[in-house]
């Protein structure tokens, strides 16, 4: 069980974590696509946090048997949902690369046959 004071440090983090996401999605420098898997796990912390028994309940429904255990796998799904979404974002801007470049290559050989 979390006291009361470390529930209040962990809110105030994750609130400060939402004021920096959003800053950053205001200034440019992160794309909404990518701030939402931010944005939704901090709500989804902060429920945690917020909602005494939530995790406990949520790992119970789940068959873990310890919250402890539920947080792992939550983590390490998690970070394997973030992998692939990545992945997915590297081959999308490696075809478009290569695009570019044989795109280039064509323009410069037309240039240089004039």
């Amino acid at each position: 069980m979390m006291t009361t004071r470390i529930k209040v440090i962990i809110v105030v983090l994750l609130v400060l974590g939402l004021i920096k996401i959003v800053s950053l999605i205001k200034k440019g420098a992160l794309e909404l696509k990518y701030a939402l898997t931010w944005l939704l796990l901090s709500i989804g912390l902060a429920l945690i946090v917020l909602v005494p028994g939530l995790l406990t309940g949520i790992s119970n429904l789940l068959g873990i048997y310890d919250a402890t255990n539920m947080v792992f796998f939550a983590g390490i799904i998690f970070l394997i949902i973030i992998i692939f979404g990545l992945t997915m974002s590297i081959s999308r801007n490696s075809d478009r690369v290569r695009q570019l470049a044989q795109s280039m290559a064509l323009q410069d050989y037309e240039n240089r046959n004039k």
